[in-house]
Parts: structure tokens; sequence; C-alpha cells
């Protein structure tokens, strides 16, 4: 498999009144083209601080004080915020968990679909007005031609995160982060949402690094999982490893806290439908 994202001996701190936090201590991890790494933890565990070190998106006071990450063989940390921007939104996008913070609100869905595909593809906006029609067709949104002209505040929570899905997925990206988009969707779009990222990655070869803390996401979209506490990675393996042996008390913790209806099974992920496979075939 081709290696896309490479990170090492990270670490992100943030500077607070007490002193300097260490939000992510020294964590390294690999995503690999065509493969899906759930980052999973609690609130506070680094997870999103993980994302965001990626991205280069720290707020003011955060900062990568010591390691690598590598997308391809671009290394990303001491880029310039310049050198950041052409990288952004074209080698890697980000769909965050609130779209209606994460979308502008005085710009029509329209006009944030084309920006990228005109600042990254160089497109007329003739050219960016079709392909974003496409996108959202892509990504399931009926009538694209008449939702592109309207504003985030008229499309429900589960519209606006299929337009951010389409809007970090117009330069078609070698690595999608996607930080906790589906918490605040009901169950049945958020369902929708992950079988819709699925189908994309597959369709377009990309990497994904999803960020969450439900174990019942991961064991629907993951192929690798790393559990996070406190900063630190205490657990990485298999989706398939980590759910029926995992090895730290942290991630039976995780594990132990998801509703099992049949509490006699010995097999967590037996008949578990993970990327429309049993267990057993997969």
């Amino acid at each position: 498999m081709e290696r896309l994202l490479q990170v090492e001996n990270l670490v992100t701190q943030y500077k607070t009144a007490e002193g300097m936090f260490s939000a992510v201590k020294g964590i390294s991890f690999t995503v690999e083209k065509g493969e899906t790494v759930c980052i999973v933890g609690e609130s506070g565990s680094g997870k999103s601080a993980t994302a965001l070190s990626i991205m280069g998106l720290l707020p003011a006071n955060g900062k990568i004080t010591e390691g690598s990450i590598r997308l391809k063989d671009d290394e990303l940390v001491g880029k310039t915020e310049e050198q950041l921007q052409q990288i952004r939104g074209n080698e890697i996008s980000m769909i965050f968990q609130e779209p209606m913070t994460a979308l502008n609100p005085v710009f029509t869905i329209g006009f944030q679909i084309r920006e990228p595909l005109m600042i990254h593809l160089n497109m007329s906006k003739k050219e960016a007005t079709l392909v974003s029609i496409e996108l959202l067709k892509k990504v399931g949104i009926p009538n694209p031609k008449e939702k592109i002209k309207q504003f985030p505040h008229e499309l429900s929570g589960g519209m606006r995160q299929r337009v951010m899905i389409a809007i970090a997925l117009a330069c078609e990206p070698s690595l999608l982060i996607a930080d906790e988009p589906t918490t605040a969707l009901d169950v049945t779009i958020q369902s929708q949402i992950l079988d819709l990222i699925d189908d994309l990655k597959e369709q377009m070869g990309m990497g994904v690094v999803f960020v969450t803390h439900d174990m019942g996401v991961v064991a629907e979209i993951a192929d690798r999982v790393m559990v996070m506490y406190a900063g630190e990675v205490v657990e990485m393996g298999d989706v398939h490893r980590i759910f029926n042996h995992p090895q730290h008390s942290y991630t039976k913790g995780l594990l132990a806290a998801v509703p099992n209806v049949d509490d006699d099974s010995k097999n967590w992920l037996q008949g578990v439908n993970i990327h429309g496979k049993s267990s057993a075939s997969s």
C-alpha cells in the first residue's frame, strides 16, 4: 500500500495561564492510501489536537514543539501559513464537527464550494459552478442547481454536513480528516454520512483520519484504530483485534460503555456489519 501520512513523535503544546500544557505527547502513526484510521478517545484525550496539528490549524496559543508530520514525502512541520494554505483544501482536507460554524452564513453554498476550485485548480467561475453541481450530486443532495443558490441556514443539519463533505472533496485530496462529523446528527443521518464517506474513500482512493469518541462509529468505518488517553496512544491495531481482543484497560472501558443487545456474546464483532461484510468474511 502507498503511505500517505506519517506522524512521528508528535508533541503539541498549548500555552495556558498555568504554563505549557502538552495536549499531544509524542505520538506516532501512519495512514495508507485507501485506509481509514480512527482516532478514538474521550474529550481531552488529544484526538482533535492531533487532527488540528496535521492541518496546521492550531489556535494562537498552540504549537507543535517536537516531531514530524509527512504528507507523502512532504514535511508539514515548519511550513509557513502561506505554504500550508496551498496544501489545505488541495492535498489534505478536513470536515469539522459543526457545519453551521464551519460554513460562512453570509455566502451561498455555491460560492463556498467554488472557492477552493477557483483558488487551487484555477477554474473559471462557470467551470467551478458546473463542478460544484456535480459534487452536490455526488454527496447525495437533491436539486443541486437550486441548492447552490441557497445559504447554510436554509438547509437541514444533514444537508449542511453533506455540503461540508463536498467542499472538502472538491479538489480530490489525498487525505481527508473528519473531526467528529456526525456527533450533532440523528442516528439515521449519521449512518448515511458514514456510508457516504466510506463510499467516496473507495471511489477516490483517499486515506481517512476519522476522529470520534463513539466506538459504534469506529466499528462501522475503521480499518485500524488508535486509542488515545491523556495525549498518548495507549493502543493501536486492526479494528477486529481492538474490538475482540483489547489489551489496554482504557480500551476495554470504552468498549464496555457501548450498548450491547447481546450480553452473552463472546465476540463483540460477531454479526456486526463492517464495510458491508460480516466479520467472518472480513
